[in-house]
């Protein structure tokens, strides 16, 4: 009999997408802990032809869909953004040096036409953050009274533009992890 292993979806789409970009017959592979209690680690990137690694801890929300509301009187309400993730400030919980780069996985549905459910498609967002540039970030992620907010948020109407939205205000589009592979590829290299 086949023992089970089971895989959180988000971490098995970053992981299938981070395939496509880093490929087996350019020396690559993606490990991962067989145990799912495992702390700090969710896949490791290795090049074997140099035998270096990256570490790696993914995050992940669905998407908040915030459709313009028709108010009591009338008017009708909209917001900024179409879609927002929403996930848990985990500054507390921080341990220096476990993960070289956090991922931040979003899944949304982008609709064809008419809004139903024979015309929906669902697209991924991805983010990535060194170790550095996530602590970082979610340090100034305060209320005004400057206390830790425990939920930080992004919104967007797209996957090209993305905007944290929650304690901390600013785009957060150069997070985009098709806009640190490079950085990525340098660091492994």
């Amino acid at each position: 009999m086949e023992a089970v292993f089971t895989l959180p979806y988000s971490e098995y789409m970053v992981i299938n997408h981070m395939q496509k970009i880093f490929k087996k017959g350019d020396g690559y592979s993606i490990y991962m802990p067989v145990s799912r209690q495992q702390k700090g680690v969710d896949f490791i990137l290795h090049n074997s032809r140099n035998n270096k690694i990256l570490r790696f801890q993914v995050k992940s929300s669905r998407a908040y869909i915030d459709d313009p509301k028709i108010l009591k009187n009338g008017k009708i309400k909209t917001s900024e953004f179409k879609y927002y993730l929403w996930l848990s400030n985990f500054v507390e919980k921080y341990n220096p040096g476990n993960a070289d780069y956090y991922i931040i996985y979003g899944l949304f549905p982008v609709y064809k036409g008419k809004i139903n459910e024979k015309n929906k498609c669902w697209k991924s967002l991805y983010l990535c953050y060194k170790e550095q540039e996530m602590f970082g970030f979610l340090e100034r992620v305060v209320s005004k009274e400057n206390k830790i907010q425990p939920y930080f948020s992004y919104g967007f109407n797209n996957d090209k533009q993305i905007f944290s939205t929650r304690g901390s205000n600013e785009e957060a589009s150069q997070y985009l992890l098709k806009n640190k592979i490079e950085e990525i590829k340098q660091e492994i290299q």
